[in-house]
């Protein structure tokens, strides 16, 4: 299920009419795409098939890499060691960190690197591939990346020879359901469409070449009519290569003198069940204990499909966590999946081709049990992707619904969720918080603003309300409402039938007058029986207004401005509505 590596060309059969039509390509295009279902050999029709053929021409060179998580990096460090070469891996990959900043802030073109690498090697044509040309439209790509680096190629390489020099050409593999995709970018979109090489199946003579041809080379031959077989399980499907690949090395491992026999192929489970039957074997031998974690890993390499079949995923030991990492190494060793390191070092894992997805039962269950918690994962890390394009700008972060799915599924599934995944969820929540207890410090000061505003208002209203009160009443009992207000603020009124000692002042902008012991002082007002007549009055209409403040201040306090002239003007209402008492305070002579 391995693709076939330049390496490898001489094991390489079946795709000869290809090999010479994208050899043909070559002379009048530098931009050739190249499509095909997934398991029709694309990459190795090109890896082992092209890249062999023009390199015995002898004046080309050729570099290629698949666009992963970081296209420019990809692309950069697939360039670096042709124009800086005898660098060490440390100096590769910075100088490749550095490239592909260039590219990224378009400082330097991909043209002026193609320049310099031809002005060090002037004789020579550039192949660059680009491998699995889909991973650019995976759901958890960056869009502004992608459209970046696709602006990047067009710029270089255009739809015919009349536009570019031929001295450099691209090839690009892709699977043809990602067509959809690759044509909704206009400017590369006659390319793909009119300039394409389509892999068809191939006929009875290239399947029977692809089975013998490399048996013949290794001294190994078939039992009678086991060739047949193996052709009519194929069946003219060429998504079915892989598993006729793997099926072939299984049935390598039983050769019974170099010979491969119908009891070893039936052992094996045949083309269709041979993988399966090989998953599944090797994955009963892990402990229980291990085997819930191999399940994660696998769910992990799997990138849910929308609008298109299940693939595969590269995923970094970061991602998986170290603690999996012996069971990967395990993994690899059972050929069911391939490690290696991506465009920025990292330690990688992928499934060792989608076949598997496609064909291993097991691992199609636990996609459609997880593969609600897969989409939104593979949502989260484009999230984060640009959270950190974006110098971790605070609005990036999650919030609200979002927010709360989140947690919930960090809640559930903490084991199976990275530590980039689990740090952005924590910043998340750390400053929601933060904007939170903002909200309810602003909230809270505009609440008692409004309270401080309503309190100022009802005041005003009340003050409005009892002036006018109390104005209605002044017009025909001035007097009496300054008697009130008097006793009012004094808050006690002194008084006996024989000596009132009593003070009445005037609120309210009337003068002051103190009325003391010496009431004998107003002799010359009345004789003395009409004194006594009216200190007599002037006892009983104390009396009486304070009877109706006592009882008027049960119900209504007297401690603010506003309470104090609701009294008054009550007090003042109930003595109106009393002619007799109302003459007596009005006619007392100390109220005069």
């Amino acid at each position: 299920m391995f693709h076939f590596s330049p390496n490898e060309a001489e094991y390489f059969f079946g795709r000869d009419v290809f090999i010479e039509e994208l050899f043909q390509a070559t002379q009048t295009r530098n931009f050739i795409p190249v499509l095909g279902v997934s398991g029709s050999g694309k990459s190795s029709l090109v890896l082992a098939g092209l890249a062999p053929k023009l390199a015995k021409e002898g004046n080309w060179l050729f570099t290629h890499f698949r666009p992963g998580t970081e296209p420019f990096l990809a692309l950069a460090r697939a360039l670096v060691p042709l124009y800086v070469p005898n660098q060490d891996e440390t100096d590769h990959m910075a100088q490749a960190r550095k490239l592909a900043g260039y590219f990224k802030n378009r400082t330097v073109l991909l043209s002026d690197v193609f320049a310099t690498i031809h002005s060090n090697h002037p004789n020579q044509r550039i192949l660059l591939i680009v491998d699995q040309f889909e991973e650019l439209y995976n759901p958890s790509m960056d869009r502004q990346i992608c459209r970046q680096f696709l602006d990047t190629l067009v710029n270089t390489f255009q739809s015919n020879s009349g536009q570019s020099s031929l001295s450099t050409v691209l090839v690009a593999t892709m699977r043809i359901d990602f067509m959809g995709h690759a044509l909704s970018y206009s400017p590369l979109a006659d390319v793909w469409r009119k300039y394409n090489v389509q892999i068809r199946s191939m006929n009875p003579e290239e399947l029977r070449d692809v089975i013998e041809k490399p048996a013949q080379k290794l001294g190994v031959s078939f039992e009678s009519g086991l060739v047949k077989c193996l052709l009519k399980a194929v069946d003219k499907e060429p998504g079915n290569l892989p598993l006729l690949e793997f099926a072939l090395t299984e049935l390598w491992k039983k050769n019974i003198n170099k010979q491969l026999t119908h009891q070893a192929y039936e052992e094996i489970g045949e083309v269709s069940g041979a993988l399966t039957n090989y998953a599944d074997r090797k994955f009963s031998e892990f402990k229980l204990g291990e085997q819930e974690k191999v399940k994660q890993i696998f769910v992990q390499l799997v990138r849910p499909g929308r609008g298109t079949n299940d693939t595969r995923r590269l995923a970094t030991k970061q991602e998986l966590g170290a603690d999996k990492w012996d069971l990967v190494t395990k993994l690899a060793d059972q050929r069911l999946v391939v490690t290696g390191k991506n465009a920025s070092g990292q330690e990688t894992v992928e499934v060792v081709h989608e076949v598997l997805i496609q064909n291993w039962g097991k691992l199609q269950r636990w996609m459609e049990t997880d593969r609600k918690f897969r989409i939104w994962q593979e949502w989260l890390r484009v999230e984060i992707y640009q959270w950190k394009e974006a110098k971790q700008d605070e609005d990036i972060l999650l919030r609200g619904q979002r927010l709360d799915i989140a947690k919930d599924w960090l809640q559930k599934r903490s084991s199976e969720i990275g530590k980039n995944e689990k740090d952005f969820i924590k910043h998340s929540v750390y400053f929601r918080n933060k904007e939170l207890k903002l909200e309810n410090e602003h909230k809270k000061k505009e609440e008692r603003i409004l309270a401080k505003d309503q309190e100022i208002k009802l005041l005003y209203e009340q003050t409005e309300f009892y002036n006018e009160q109390i104005e209605y009443i002044r017009k025909d009992n001035t007097r009496l409402i300054e008697i009130i207000e008097t006793m009012v603020d004094k808050q006690t009124t002194k008084y006996d039938q024989y000596n009132a000692n009593f003070n009445v002042g005037n609120y309210v902008g009337c003068s002051y007058v103190e009325i003391d012991e010496s009431v004998s002082s107003q002799q010359s007002y009345a004789n003395q029986n009409n004194y006594e007549k009216a200190d007599k009055n002037l006892a009983e209409a104390a009396a009486k207004i304070k009877q109706i403040i006592n009882q008027l201040s049960q119900t209504n306090p007297i401690s603010t401005e506003i309470e104090k002239l609701t009294v008054v003007a009550r007090a003042a209402e109930e003595i109106k509505n009393n002619p007799t008492l109302k003459a007596k305070v009005i006619n007392a002579p100390a109220f005069r």
